[in-house]
């Protein structure tokens, strides 16, 4: 099962994303799979409303509605699993802050990665693949 990094969602909804063209192409890939589950992390939905929908960062955000919409999409695919912060994930959460020495601009990445880890993730799509090796946990595959 592979996880699913804000930052992907992002790179397939935003066309300006320098990123985009990868992220199509390895979803594209994904939808002819059937084999293949995608798990994505409950609180990946709140990063991915806020970031699409901030005209700050884009010159055409989605509005708030639209976001939802995205959202709800990947709520109700069939082989997509939503994955839920768990004592075990809040645990190994906590033990990878402490080991790494990680700080509070970790603190979301870390706990994502943890509860993939416990819902036995085993690759994770991300743009920031740096931010999740030292973890050890996962194959980080190159979308883009």
């Amino acid at each position: 099962m592979t996880g699913i990094d804000t930052s992907f969602l992002v790179d397939l909804e935003v066309i300006e994303s320098p990123r985009h063209a990868g992220a199509l192409r390895y979803f594209e890939d994904w939808r002819r799979d059937s084999d293949n589950l995608f798990a994505v992390y409950d609180h990946v939905f709140l990063e991915f409303m806020h970031i699409v929908t901030d005209p700050k960062r884009f010159d055409s955000p989605l509005s708030f509605p639209e976001a939802l919409v995205r959202s709800h999409f990947w709520m109700r695919q069939r082989r997509v699993r939503i994955v839920h912060q768990s004592a075990e994930s809040f645990e190994q959460a906590r033990i990878w802050t402490v080991a790494f020495k990680l700080g509070r601009k970790r603190i979301i990445d870390t706990h994502m990665a943890a509860a993939y880890r416990s819902a036995g993730v085993t690759a994770l799509l991300t743009a920031n693949p740096d931010d999740f090796r030292a973890f050890d946990a996962f194959e980080l595959p190159a979308y883009f």
